[in-house]
């Protein structure tokens, strides 16, 4: 019989963005499985780490921001060896793209910046050590607007256009490193239970949508445990949908 591949005892986990719905949906999940867990936010993230201390788990948290390439490595360095990445981090605000004024042009610069330049800045930084030691775990979290350009017409372009950028990286990260044992997958949410999603829709009913109801967090934290885990080594390049059957890849 072969080990519990799902199990992540001895697995050191680095989870971005985990003071965020999802984030911290996808460190309690890491967490039950027995992941040790180094936690990063812009602010330090607190108080999960101390919920998931206070279960058992061993939760460090660190302030760090994703779009500071040398401080990214100088503070990834720190945490070596890691088994896996899952970066939840992310940035929308709502705007105009055809404004008269450049103020749009200043938000899909910031969009772009989070939601693409910071992704990037943690891979360089994870991937050294996880090529060095032919094994490793990238997910990063995309979203159904990549596919259909929003769940809805009020979406910022911006943000889509910035999903629609990661689900290229995804792909081409894992064609990258696949010989040297590391994965790199995705999982692109549909309308899930969190601020950003409130930010994006002042109005939503969720009857519109196939099982007539919004996603929660833990629906997208446990694929992203998943995906994390050693259950999913022969997986790379995969964006893995859950958005409750609004749309399919």
């Amino acid at each position: 019989m072969t080990f519990n591949r799902l199990d992540l005892s001895n697995q050191h986990i680095f989870i971005s963005g985990a003071g965020g719905a999802i984030g911290s949906a996808a460190a309690r999940a890491c967490a039950m499985l027995g992941a040790t867990l180094t936690l990063s936010d812009l602010s330090s993230p607190e108080e999960i780490a101390q919920e998931l201390r206070a279960n058992g788990c061993t939760a460090r948290p660190l302030a760090l921001d994703n779009c500071d390439r040398h401080e990214v490595t100088r503070q990834v360095n720190g945490l070596l060896p890691l088994d896996a990445l899952i970066d939840c981090s992310g940035f929308y605000r709502q705007g105009e793209w055809n404004a008269d004024d450049d103020s749009w042009d200043d938000l899909l610069a910031q969009t772009l910046t989070v939601n693409v330049r910071g992704p990037v800045n943690l891979v360089r930084a994870v991937l050294p050590g996880m090529i060095a030691r032919r094994s490793g775990r990238i997910v990063l979290i995309g979203s159904l607007a990549a596919r259909t350009g929003g769940t809805s017409l009020t979406v910022e372009p911006a943000y889509a256009a910035s999903k629609g950028a990661l689900h290229t990286l995804v792909r081409y990260f894992a064609r990258q490193v696949a010989a040297h044992g590391v994965v790199v997958n995705a999982v692109a949410p549909g309308p899930i239970l969190t601020p950003m999603l409130r930010a994006a829709h002042k109005s939503l009913s969720a009857a519109e949508y196939p099982m007539e109801r919004l996603g929660e967090p833990e629906e997208i934290g446990w694929p992203a445990a998943f995906l994390a885990s050693r259950a999913a080594t022969f997986m790379t390049g995969t964006v893995i949908d859950a958005n409750g059957g609004i749309a399919f890849s």
